[in-house]
């Protein structure tokens, strides 16, 4: 089985990735995690990633077709089900991704945007032991400081206010002819985020 994630950034997809990752069995392919992989190695092509994701905007589209292709082509032997979180953000990769892969499932997370901000924003990680906080929802113990080693907390460049603003814009764009192109195939079904639990639920209720 292989469903995939659309939403805002910060709407829960990755949080609901994890779940289903950890509880279901299932193996989460998100394309943020793989980007930041590689731009932390000292390659041209590790630089090009950088300097986009730290605008807010998004990677060209052969690009990402062809680390998504990668992957897929390394699972698919192995009868895996499999949750796409990220991918495709356009028609372009969505019609890539047909060619590919049998998708069974769309699930369209929806929040509120001041939420979303909030969630983005008022993030912050642990540059050790990668432990996250939120300054409105999960504050550390002490102010700007892991509760865990101690370490600073840290904002992601692309959790900033400015950066989120352009991401929003950009997804608002880009979502809509997705969301009709799999209303076409009658695999899309919208999942409210306002309580975790009970988004999970729906989706599990969904696919069975």
């Amino acid at each position: 089985m292989i469903i995939l994630l659309l939403g805002a950034p910060g709407a829960g997809k990755g949080s609901i990735s994890n779940i289903l990752k950890e509880k279901y069995h299932f193996f989460h392919i998100s394309t943020g995690e793989i980007f930041r992989k590689v731009i932390n190695a000292s390659t041209d092509i590790a630089k090009k990633l950088k300097s986009i994701m730290l605008s807010g905007g998004l990677i060209d589209d052969d690009t990402t077709n062809e680390i998504v292709k990668n992957e897929l082509m390394e699972l698919s032997n192995k009868n895996l089900n499999i949750v796409l979180d990220g991918y495709p953000r356009n028609i372009n990769q969505a019609n890539f991704l047909s060619k590919i892969v049998k998708v069974d499932y769309v699930f369209d997370i929806l929040v509120d945007e001041q939420e979303i901000m909030k969630r983005i924003t008022g993030r912050r990680t642990c540059p050790v032991c990668k432990s996250i906080y939120n300054i409105y929802y999960h504050k550390p113990q002490k102010e700007g400081v892991c509760d865990y080693d101690g370490s600073l907390l840290v904002q992601r460049n692309d959790d900033k206010e400015d950066v989120v603003v352009e991401r929003f814009k950009t997804y608002l764009a880009l979502n809509t002819p997705l969301v009709e192109y799999y209303k076409q195939q009658k695999i899309y079904y919208p999942i409210v985020n306002e309580n975790l639990d009970k988004a999970i639920g729906e989706i599990k209720k969904i696919i069975g």
